[in-house]
């Protein structure tokens, strides 16, 4: 009898489906792609019910945003975007990758939209904004058709920069339900059925899964770290101390040259390393064009309390 039970308890384990989730909490950037399409990998390798991919961005590089959707409508896992923690967002980039998911979803207290692109350095033209804001609203209408939500609307957090609480963009059709936490959203979507982005029909099965975190590598780890604008402008900065001390190195009396020399060298060295980690490209990427990632106040309804686990 006892191992009856035992066998019982074996076979219940091994049917539990299990849950990658990925967490992006930061700026969106080039690394933030490579994480993303690993852990849809592994979730693919796994065979995995789902991934939960975990926001609370301000937005990002346009480009590196345009990959995560790829690999998101590409992905033959099912992928859940979750706005979470309370008081989190997914603005500007973030609410591209909220649209683009098989199920988008947020949390109690939270927002998203405010997807103007600008310039990171500099401001756009009249014809070069028309450009940018035309093409990006055409990909965000080709993806908001197929996922079934407000096109409309949706278009309107581009052109004017227009931003929605939870249970507004519940009330709107931009997003799918609302969850106050990662157990009642999984509770909440097992069994439903969801049309992929290929078209086809297929039913969640998320009851009591198992949630898996995507373990990031020691490079991603890193490079995430160093990715952040303010640390690289802190490195650049640390350059041109170090070029400063290798031109006085070679002013100063010998007692003090070989100090100044390698001190130079040394922070020169950490610039040049940080320039040739996150390769070139990535910041021309990023002078180009981008995501504003500052949130206008929407003008639609006042927020209104959103009720646990809220589907529309």
């Amino acid at each position: 009898m006892l191992m009856l039970i035992l066998a019982l308890a074996a076979v219940s384990a091994q049917a539990a489906p299990k849950v990658i989730a990925v967490d992006v909490d930061s700026v969106i950037h080039p690394i933030t792609v490579e994480i993303i399409g690993h852990a849809i990998d592994q979730a693919d390798h796994e065979n995995a019910a789902a991934v939960l991919l975990r926001m609370n961005t301000p937005g990002g590089l346009l480009d590196a945003t345009r990959e995560i959707t790829s690999k998101i409508v590409a992905s033959r896992v099912p992928v859940i975007v979750y706005v979470t923690p309370t008081g989190a967002r997914g603005a500007s980039a973030g609410f591209f990758v909220l649209e683009s998911a098989d199920v988008a979803a947020m949390a109690p207290g939270t927002n998203t939209g405010a997807s103007s692109p600008v310039l990171m350095n500099g401001q756009m033209d009249a014809v070069m904004r028309s450009k940018v804001e035309n093409d990006t609203s055409a990909w965000l209408r080709s993806i908001v058709t197929k996922r079934g939500r407000n096109v409309e609307l949706a278009e309107e957090t581009i052109r004017k920069a227009q931003a929605f609480t939870e249970k507004e963009a519940l009330d709107d059709h931009l997003i799918d339900l609302i969850a106050p936490d990662e157990r009642r959203l999984l509770e909440t979507l097992d069994g439903r059925e969801i049309r992929r982005f290929d078209g086809r029909a297929e039913v969640l099965h998320t009851q009591g899964a198992e949630v898996s975190v995507y373990q990031a590598s020691r490079r991603e780890r890193l490079m995430q770290s160093i990715a952040d604008p303010n640390i690289g402008y802190i490195l650049v900065v640390l350059g041109a101390l170090g070029i400063y001390g290798l031109l006085r190195a070679s002013a100063a009396d010998a007692a003090d040259s070989h100090f100044l020399y390698y001190d130079g060298l040394a922070l020169f060295g950490v610039a040049v390393a940080y320039d040739f980690l996150l390769i070139k490209d990535w910041f021309d990427r990023s002078r180009t064009t981008g995501l504003d990632c500052r949130p206008k106040p929407s003008g639609g309804s006042p927020r209104r309390e959103a009720a646990s686990a809220t589907d529309r």
